[in-house]
């Protein structure tokens, strides 16, 4: 490939002339170094020791200052840091954190300083042994009308697969032909009316794309690839699907006039549908990511066909069929600007410092080799990208490009809504997602413990945003202020994690004699056992069996299981999810499979026809009621309910030695309350007057 240089001044062609310029700008501030993309980055990884401490590592050099840790824990929700926990000279390149145990899991800020000045920073969320967190959240799926029945199976495959990684789908269809304030308002409707709010988006196909923007020397901001006007011409309003994930802003449509874009469709004028803000102004509520194939007629097929190749590639990486190696490759054609930082940062808290590659050629060695995450960047245009490619070449690689997850950056990637964009082209040739990283610098590095991509795609959008209220997250790269852009956005599916487990398979689950028993497949991967749950799906949460069955584990080597704790009649999913400890270079933690799972209707007629009255006290009661005469030191199962038999509420409580329990009623109308208590075998039950206060 030719050099950057070169290629941009043989071309003639200004939309790509823009960086040079710049760099030629920053050379007279000092700002162009060799590689600044990585001394601005204390690359980071971590060893989880057998004790439960946790080491962090960094590449060794003889550096004239000191190194610096922070730690902070994601449970407490607490965004300051803690510390100083060590300072440390310049020659060192290990830190190992005492206080951690086995379990523990949090994120640590590591920061080169000398003479009073911070000269690179670097993150990580490191755990030593941290169990798994088998429940996700509840997702919108937006779907494109258009393939309600063109791809019926591969939706019903993904919904099973969300499921059964502990994610709750709610299906909602948009036409290509919508307007996007509609879709919002339907989204909108849809959240304020449930209990239980969506964290994630998953948008599928060529639903309508918001515009929005200012980007222009004269408007908010220049756009962020820094083509303004006559120097390319890419001003005006760009794709924004952060517009769907903002519930509570509001994006106007009546200020922003800019028609100097070369194409039309980044026009921006009162009244046409596209928006006025470049900059969101509220944190993003949702996860989003989009698997769109529109136009990408390069590949010889039509979206629809592109899309369920893309849904069965990323059903079997899920499903841990489709495997990539644990390595990254960072080819970086930009070294005189920081945009490489983001593969600087994330990978090695992902596959290690000694598994990034640097200095081969991007398509090659993903043609010869698979790549868990690779990195390229260069000066661009919609379809190409110098010392990269083209989209030409991700269709002439197509089948053969094995990368998961791709991070490029250069001039017009981030407007994506075009033919055969090259940041969608991933999508069509191999990979699983993609993004514009380095406009700004993306933060995924939580995925190094099994968090989901859309997690750190929704800290990358808010970062700057947050500096307002508090200190400051991260930095966000400083490029052409294209923090918080209303572009940022994440292509491929937002629930992916960065390593898949196989499962096991064929779940069957029998009711009989007041029991449920189970049986399953076992896995044909390498895993430590399996833990069984019952999945609520009203509140939407995975609970292991041993929930209800104290001093009964949930986890087995087997591939049989009888719950006997199940102590009521009704309808019941049962799930079996492999685990496995994973090791990557953020330290260790547990991993789970997708869940084989199984409904099954179970009767206990042995509970109902051992019923036992139990004195209530006081009894009417407008509050707290004490019920006795139960078994002591075990869990209660309660089930409150009026003369009709509907469910009033529902509750879990724990015996005390005396083998009562004291209930908090709450504010319910005056009425009869039938109580039903629940313990091993026995029920319990009694009736209330409840007097409303």
């Amino acid at each position: 490939m030719k050099s950057s240089v070169l290629y941009i001044f043989e071309s003639m062609n200004p939309l790509k002339i823009v960086f040079i310029l710049l760099c030629i700008v920053f050379l007279g501030t000092g700002f162009c170094r060799a590689q600044i993309a990585k001394t601005q980055v204390v690359q980071l990884s971590a060893i989880a020791n057998s004790n439960g401490t946790i080491t962090l590592k960094w590449p060794s050099e003889n550096y004239a200052g000191n190194f610096v840790i922070y730690h902070r824990d994601l449970a407490t929700n607490n965004r300051s840091w803690s510390g100083p926990d060590a300072t440390l000279s310049g020659t060192t390149s290990s830190f190992t954190d005492a206080s951690t145990k086995l379990g523990t899991d949090r994120e640590y800020y590591v920061y080169k300083i000398r003479s009073n000045t911070i000269e690179s920073r670097g993150y990580i969320y490191a755990g030593n042994s941290v169990l798994s967190k088998p429940n996700k959240g509840h997702i919108v799926l937006l779907i494109d009308s258009a393939y309600i029945k063109a791809l019926a199976k591969e939706l019903t495959i993904l919904q099973t697969d969300l499921l059964g990684s502990g994610w709750f789908p709610k299906l909602i269809y948009a036409g290509r032909n919508e307007k996007p304030a509609a879709i919002h308002n339907r989204i909108k409707s849809y959240m304020d009316g449930v209990v239980i709010r969506p964290k994630c988006l998953y948008i599928i196909g060529h639903v309508p794309v918001p515009y929005s923007g200012h980007f222009s020397n004269s408007g908010d901001r220049p756009p962020p690839d820094g083509h303004t006007e006559g120097a390319g011409n890419h001003t005006g309003a760009w794709p924004a699907d952060l517009y769907y994930g903002d519930l509570v802003g509001d994006w106007s449509d009546n200020l922003v006039r800019c028609e100097t874009g070369s194409e039309i469709r980044n026009h921006n004028i009162p009244g046409d549908g596209k928006f006025d803000l470049s900059v969101i102004e509220n944190p993003i509520e949702l996860e989003i990511g989009r698997a769109d194939l529109f136009a990408m007629d390069l590949f010889s097929k039509n979206d629809t066909l592109l899309t369920k190749e893309y849904l069965n590639r990323v059903h079997d990486f899920k499903i841990g069929k489709k495997i990539y190696s644990r390595r990254a490759l960072i080819d970086n054609n930009f070294s005189t600007f920081n945009l490489a930082s983001t593969g600087y940062h994330n990978f090695p808290c992902f596959v290690g410092l000694d598994s990034i590659f640097e200095g081969v050629d991007y398509f090659t060695a993903q043609n010869t080799g698979s790549y868990l995450w690779s990195y390229g960047c260069g000066a661009g245009s919609f379809t190409s990208c110098n010392g990269i490619g083209t989209s030409d070449d991700f269709m002439r690689y197509k089948g053969k490009f094995n990368n998961a997850f791709t991070m490029l950056c250069g001039s017009y990637f981030g407007d994506w809504d075009n033919k055969n964009n090259f940041l969608r082209a991933p999508l069509a040739s191999g990979s699983l997602t993609s993004c514009w990283g380095g406009i700004p610098k993306w933060y995924l590095h939580h995925m190094g413990l099994g968090m989901n991509i859309g997690f750190g795609t929704k800290i990358t959008q808010n970062n700057a945003l947050l500096d307002k209220v508090s200190a400051k997250d991260y930095p966000d790269g400083n490029f052409n202020n294209s923090a918080n852009g209303v572009y940022i956005a994440l292509m491929g599916d937002p629930t992916l994690c960065m390593l898949s487990v196989l499962g096991p398979s064929n779940l069957i689950a029998n009711s009989k004699n007041g029991n449920v028993t189970l049986s399953w497949n076992a896995s044909k991967g390498k895993v430590d056992g399996y833990i069984l749950y019952r999945i609520d799906t009203a509140k939407q949460a995975y609970k292991e069996i041993a929930w209800w069955c104290p001093g009964k584990s949930s986890r087995t080597t087997d591939t049989t299981f009888t719950d006997i704790c199940n102590w009521s009649t009704g309808n019941y999913i049962y799930a079996v999810r492999a685990h496995k400890m994973e090791t990557t270079g953020s330290g260790s933690y547990e991993n789970l499979s997708i869940a084989a799972m199984a409904s099954v209707a179970h009767s206990n007629t042995v509970i109902e026809n051992e019923k036992t009255e139990i004195t209530l006290f006081p009894n009417p009661s407008s509050s707290c009621v004490n019920a006795s005469g139960l078994i002591p030191h075990l869990y209660c199962e309660i089930i409150a309910t009026n003369i009709l038999g509907e469910i009033l509420f529902t509750r879990r409580e724990f015996a005390s030695q005396s083998g009562s329990i004291l209930l908090d009623i709450g504010t319910l109308e005056t009425q009869i309350v039938q109580l039903k208590i629940i313990q091993g075998r026995k029920l319990f039950s009694g009736k209330l007057l409840y007097i409303q206060p």
